[in-house]
């Protein structure tokens, strides 16, 4: 088709022409296991595809006048200091991808709905480096086919000349997230240009050797014609899950077993409406949570999961599932204990679970 044809060789260089997908399918929404959510599913992929006109819409109004700004989260000027440790997608070669596959992970299956719409990154009042203004950006870190990690990139041009010779440079962050390439963005036109991009990403290149902590961000560098300015880029957990399937159920006991009893965080929580254990395993394998076991109690049914991040720090739950209600306990253990909160706060986002007094409690 013609028209698909010109929008993928607009986009050569990312996901979209790796896959032969338009980029909107990598942030369209598969909701063959909806949890808590009713009839709503249906028309969640058209909301979505409504939120990215949204967004381009308002800063294409923006152009013309001050109003009521985004609330902005740039980067600090450390971010500067830093940038011996980054990584430029002008510069040379990366490393080859590292697969981490198995039967019994979703290998080329559809990409996991994203839980996150596109969200504004740096508002066009917002100096650069040098005290230039004009740039506004919206991101989003997406999953792809097979496991691939991209950031999806929307930018604005809001100063009076064209916006050209874009590059992009990561901080050094728990998880090694690096560009694969180029930032390929065109020459964006002036008072209100728009234009948008899906830059595939790679684990393990930027490891800053740190814990991960709570919220996770990326702290990103983009450079233009006109400045260089500073974003803060934030992702849930599923980002940085690696697609390799559930670990045995012998080593998932001897783990478990292993841990002490204080080092089991246990959460209590209801869900928005009741839900079977079937769609609980089908909605968390989509995010690479994988079922090592289950088994029936009185009023409960427990599910038992494993995951593992792109930099092999594991992570079990044990979930119980209250039979006659909305109630549901999670324990979680790991033999990194800085997982669990950011474990906890992912499995509160995807399964639509509100936990008393917040997860980590």
């Amino acid at each position: 088709q013609p028209k698909v044809l010109d929008r993928l060789v607009s986009n050569l260089c990312t996901l979209a022409s790796v896959y032969h997908e338009l980029p909107e399918s990598f942030l369209s929404s598969d909701r063959k296991a909806p949890v808590a959510r009713g009839e709503e599913d249906a028309g969640d992929l058209e909301e979505e595809r409504e939120h990215l006109q949204q967004v381009q819409s308002e800063m294409q109004a923006r152009s013309a006048a001050g109003g009521a700004n985004y609330v902005e989260e740039s980067g600090s000027e450390d971010s500067d200091g830093g940038r011996s440790h980054s990584s430029s997608s002008s510069g040379g070669g990366n490393k080859t991808p590292r697969g981490n596959r198995s039967p019994g992970g979703n290998g080329g299956a559809a990409p996991p709905p994203p839980l996150r719409p596109m969200a504004p990154v740096l508002n066009e009042n917002t100096p650069g480096q040098h005290g230039a203004k004009g740039l506004r950006v919206a991101a989003a870190v997406v999953r792809g086919k097979g496991g691939a990690v991209g950031l999806q990139l929307m930018v604005g041009n809001f100063s009076p000349g064209p916006m050209s010779g874009w590059a992009v440079q990561f901080n050094k962050n728990p998880f090694g997230l690096a560009p694969s390439g180029p930032l390929q963005l065109p020459d964006v036109a002036p008072n209100g240009g728009t234009a948008q991009t899906l830059m595939p990403l790679q684990p393990n290149q930027l490891l800053s050797g740190a814990a991960p902590g709570s919220p996770l961000f990326l702290e990103v560098a983009v450079k233009t014609n006109l400045d260089v300015f500073y974003l803060s880029i934030g992702y849930d957990l599923s980002a940085v899950l690696a697609d390799g399937g559930p670990i045995e159920k012998d080593e998932f006991q001897r783990t478990w077993q292993a841990v002490p009893p204080d080092r089991k965080v246990r959460t209590m929580g209801q869900l928005a409406q009741k839900v079977t254990p079937e769609m609980v395993i089908q909605r968390l394998r989509q995010y690479y949570i994988y079922l090592v076991a289950q088994m029936q109690g009185n009023d409960a049914d427990l599910l038992y999961f494993s995951a593992s991040t792109c930099n092999n720090l594991a992570v079990f739950c044990e979930l119980s599932l209250q039979k006659s209600a909305t109630g549901l306990m999670m324990t979680c253990a790991s033999p990194a204990p800085p997982i669990v909160p950011l474990f906890q706060s992912f499995i509160s986002e995807c399964l639509r679970v509100q936990f008393q007094g917040g997860p980590g409690t």
